[in-house]
């Protein structure tokens, strides 16, 4: 099989490429945030959190996102549709754990972010395993 490498599978100049690199530095940024202030983090995902044992589970957090941001943004670099895909879903069924965790703490709509993410990933991880 031979791989053309004049024609990418994610084209730099297309606004999906640019738009999962986009989402892909929103959880860089998030991760961060948890890693650096792990307090607001805590209250911004909907489970404030206090205490050092918590808060250094908020970096837990901050320290997975890091990890998949920078995957999506390796898989978008080196060209890999499918795989940056199978991330967008991966990403997806965490945010839908996610979802549960903090509903069951503190509620539905509190939670209901979430269920935003679900969606957003999970349509725009179809729309990268769906293309040709």
């Amino acid at each position: 099989m031979s791989i053309d490498h004049a024609i990418r599978l994610l084209p730099l100049g297309a606004a999906s490429t640019w738009l999962a690199a986009l989402a892909a530095l929103v959880f860089l940024g998030l991760g961060l945030r948890a890693l650096l202030d792990p307090g607001g983090a805590s209250a911004f995902f909907g489970v404030p959190v206090a205490g050092e044992d918590g808060l250094a589970f908020v970096r837990v957090y901050g320290a997975r996102n890091v990890g998949i941001s920078l995957v999506a943004l390796a898989l978008i670099a080196l060209d890999m549709r499918l795989g940056l895909a199978a991330v967008l879903f991966a990403a997806a069924l965490i945010a839908g754990l996610d979802f549960a965790v903090v509903a069951s703490h503190s509620g539905a709509l509190r939670a209901a972010k979430h269920l935003g993410y679900v969606v957003a990933l999970t349509a725009f991880g179809w729309w990268f395993a769906s293309r040709g």
